[in-house]
């Protein structure tokens, strides 16, 4: 589906915002520097380690322990977990409303466009409004409607092949083999907090430490990171959305919040093996306010 063109240098802001990294990519580097992926041409260009699709979540969780705005949210979820509510009775405790890039920023990241963007298959929910109940991995998927899904690479990125991500004959309903969807929350640096006392749990309640993320749109929303864009003055909202592996997922909360539990102590290798096996990125959703 056709959708509001955004300069791919927005994209480029969006991920340094996820990321609280400067985001730069090859192809920006070339038309500002003259810069080539095998050499330099008309210019020398800064050197970027290279992030990949498959890194894009360990990238996030990592940035997540400096951003101020996810310090805001991790007491927001820690209220919201505390009382079996929703973040919309909490929205006061995310003090964040529009961000730049946090601190002096240090981390610096390239990507390569055509090999992290797939624009046949972005899509333009901002004027849909559902009628229907749709269903993805056999969870109701909550679409991301009022949102502009940019997709992220991802086909023939895993080796357990593509079927996780369903098919692109698109209905109402789940197919075999395919992962519920859901919307970045936050990450263990939160969910530490809350099982090292911040949150008591409840008769039969636990929360681990791991990553917390959510079905609903409508919840996930106050969790969004905001940032005003250098290249057009416009404001945006920014969420991920993910795909879950329900092998690898703890319900909590009334179903509101799921948990990929990870097992305190993991190496950054052993953290990224668990990532890409539970919880795989597809989608940069932007929402212009």
């Amino acid at each position: 589906m056709s959708h509001k063109k955004i300069d791919r240098e927005v994209l480029l802001e969006a991920l340094s915002v996820v990321c609280n990294a400067n985001v730069t990519s090859f192809q920006k580097q070339k038309s500002e520097a003259g810069f080539l992926k095998d050499g330099l041409s008309g210019g020398a260009a800064e050197t970027f380690p290279l992030l990949t699709v498959n890194q894009l979540i360990p990238t996030l969780l990592d940035a997540d322990q400096t951003s101020k705005a996810s310090r805001s949210n991790y007491d927001c979820i820690k209220s919201v977990l505390q009382s079996d509510g929703l973040a919309s009775d909490f929205s006061t405790l995310n003090l964040q409303d529009t961000i730049e890039i946090d601190g002096p920023v240090q981390k610096r990241h390239i990507i390569d466009e055509d090999d992290y963007f797939d624009p046949k298959y972005d899509y333009d929910f901002t004027r849909l409004k559902d009628t229907k109940t749709y269903y993805r991995g056999g969870e109701v998927y909550e679409r991301p409607c009022g949102w502009t899904r940019f997709a992220i690479k991802v086909l023939g990125k895993y080796s357990d092949g593509n079927t996780w991500l369903g098919n692109s004959n698109r209905s109402t309903q789940s197919v075999s083999g395919e992962w519920p969807v859901s919307y970045h929350g936050t990450s263990q640096d939160g969910a530490e907090g809350i099982v090292e006392g911040h949150y008591k749990a409840g008769a039969g309640q636990k929360y681990g430490y791991g990553i917390y993320s959510t079905p609903l749109i409508s919840e996930a929303i106050y969790y969004a990171k905001t940032f005003t864009s250098k290249k057009n003055g416009k404001r945006y909202k920014v969420i991920l959305q993910n795909r879950i592996n329900p092998q690898y997922r703890e319900k909590h909360n009334k179903d509101k919040y799921w948990l990929v539990p990870i097992q305190k102590g993991k190496s950054l290798e052993e953290m990224q093996k668990i990532v890409e096996k539970a919880v795989r990125p597809y989608g940069l959703l932007l929402k212009e306010f």
